[in-house]
């Protein structure tokens, strides 16, 4: 005897959406700007794992008045289910404009420092040097900072023990940079600072830095000392040393020309927490050009 078997489709609902979309806004939320500059939202990124998500922005941000803005992120899936993120955008008067430079670099920490700069979209100046790959000192071009010479060697007793010798190291770090970027450079940074004595021991008594400094001027370079010292290439040890003297020293209502190293770990381990205190207390960050305040010192040799 045979039998015969039917299979009937059952149709068995799907379970009702009532999920709403994940939302994470994108850079800080927390950001002051300066009343009449331009201001570029970062916006947030949304994700809902069954349907297509729609997120509207209200944006209500008016860079010409002073004032607290919230900005309202709003982003709604196929089935209706929402969710809200906020940013505050404070419009101030600037407490002062930051300067974040970095010598010595690039180096093993160079992509961690542009992931936090990237983050908060802040600008930065890099003196490089011969060290590290191409590739960091691209990146750092590419993503808008402001690429500077400090030496190819950083070989105190060769660039200082003759003015032919520290040309000669300044247009291999020159070439370096124009053969990576593009573009060349005339913003530098004497190794140790123009105020330096240690190129005492090798120049012979010759006052080389007295010369370098009006020298490289008429050759059309720029040079940049600074006024606040992280202290990372002396005593400061740890991130939170770093932070103390960076914040310590910061200028009211002038500019700061801070001075860290990008081959320290520590040092860049402290720069998202200085972004973050001088974004709360309504600093904004620029990058050097041939009109930026230079900080220059006094020169001792």
């Amino acid at each position: 005897m045979e039998t015969d078997f039917y299979l009937s489709k059952v149709l068995i609902p799907l379970p009702v959406d009532e999920t709403a979309p994940t939302i994470r806004i994108k850079g800080p939320e927390k950001i002051s700007v300066a009343v009449g500059t331009k201001y570029t939202d970062d916006g947030v990124d949304a994700y809902d794992d069954r349907t297509e998500t729609i997120v509207e922005t209200n944006n209500t941000v008016d860079i010409n008045t002073i004032g607290d803005y919230t900005i309202t992120y709003t982003a709604t899936d196929e089935h209706g289910n929402s969710s809200t993120a906020t940013r505050l955008v404070s419009v101030v008067q600037p407490t002062g404009t930051i300067f974040l430079t970095f010598d010595d670099g690039p180096g093993p920490f160079t992509n961690t420092l542009l992931d936090i700069l990237k983050k908060y979209n802040v600008p930065a100046t890099f003196f490089v040097t011969g060290a590290g790959d191409d590739s960091l000192i691209k990146r750092e071009f590419d993503e808008g900072h402001a690429i500077a010479l400090h030496s190819y060697t950083h070989n105190y007793s060769y660039i200082y023990s003759s003015v032919a010798n520290y040309y000669e190291d300044l247009a291999n770090i020159q070439n370096r940079v124009t053969r990576i970027t593009g573009q060349p450079s005339n913003l530098i940074r004497f190794p140790g600072g123009s105020s330096n004595t240690v190129s005492t021991r090798y120049d012979g008594r010759s006052h080389i830095m007295s010369f370098l400094t009006q020298d490289v001027l008429s050759h059309g370079y720029y040079y940049f000392d600074w006024n606040v010292n992280s202290g990372d290439a002396d005593t400061a040890s740890t991130s939170d040393a770093v932070y103390s003297n960076v914040i310590n020293g910061l200028k009211v209502g002038g500019d700061s020309v801070v001075l860290q190293h990008d081959i320290k770990g520590y040092s860049v381990d402290a720069v998202e927490r200085i972004i973050q205190y001088a974004l709360e207390h309504g600093f904004i960050f620029s990058k050097l050009d041939n009109t930026s305040f230079s900080a220059r010192h006094g020169v001792n040799n």
